[in-house]
This record gives structure tokens, sequence and C-alpha cells, in this order.
């Protein structure tokens, strides 16, 4: 498999198991599952351009070449948080209104 294939696929796999914590810790209604594979893939671009930044402008250029593995989980990680991140969002804002107290629910 291509390398750059691979490394996508993880950068995926983070983001939406992510956002798929995220989505159950906030109890999301059905229709955040549905959407949840598109807006993992938005999150994982999303990822990219801030890992790309990060590196660029933060990180010092010499760790491309000596601390590669760090900058490796580093990527991951941020995948994992920007989906676990939009995933909490995400929840909260697809999550049922509970009731109010004294009202019947239906």
């Amino acid at each position: 498999m291509n390398l750059q294939l691979l490394s996508l696929l993880i950068a995926y796999a983070a983001t939406g198991t992510g956002m798929l914590i995220g989505l159950l810790i906030m109890r999301a209604d059905a229709r955040a599952y549905f959407r949840w594979p598109v807006y993992s893939a938005m999150v994982m671009a999303l990822g990219v351009v801030l890992w790309s930044l990060l590196r660029r402008h933060v990180l010092p250029p010499e760790w491309a070449v000596t601390r590669q593995s760090t900058l490796f989980y580093g990527a991951i990680a941020l995948y994992a948080v920007l989906g676990l991140t939009i995933g909490l969002l995400l929840g909260r804002l697809t999550r049922k209104a509970a009731a109010p107290p004294g009202e019947p629910t239906s």
C-alpha cells in the first residue's frame, strides 16, 4: 500500500475514533452518527492543515530528521484531540433536550 494512503487512513482513523468517543460521551442523537463519517473527514483535513502550520512555524526544522517518531505521534494525537473536540461539540448540538421536571414525557 502506498505510504501516503496509509498515513491518510491512520489520520482518518484517529479523527474518526476521537469523534465517535465524543459523540458517545454526549449521547448524541442518531442524526449525528449519520453525519459522523463526513465530519470526520472534514476534521481530518483541518488537522492536516493545522499540523502543517505547526511544523512550519513552531517546531524546529531539524526535528524532521532527528525526531520523526515524535512528530508522527504528535500528529496522531492532534488528530485525535481535534476529533474528540468536534465530536463533543456535535454531540452537544444534536443531543435531545430533556423534558422539564413535572411535565409528562411522550
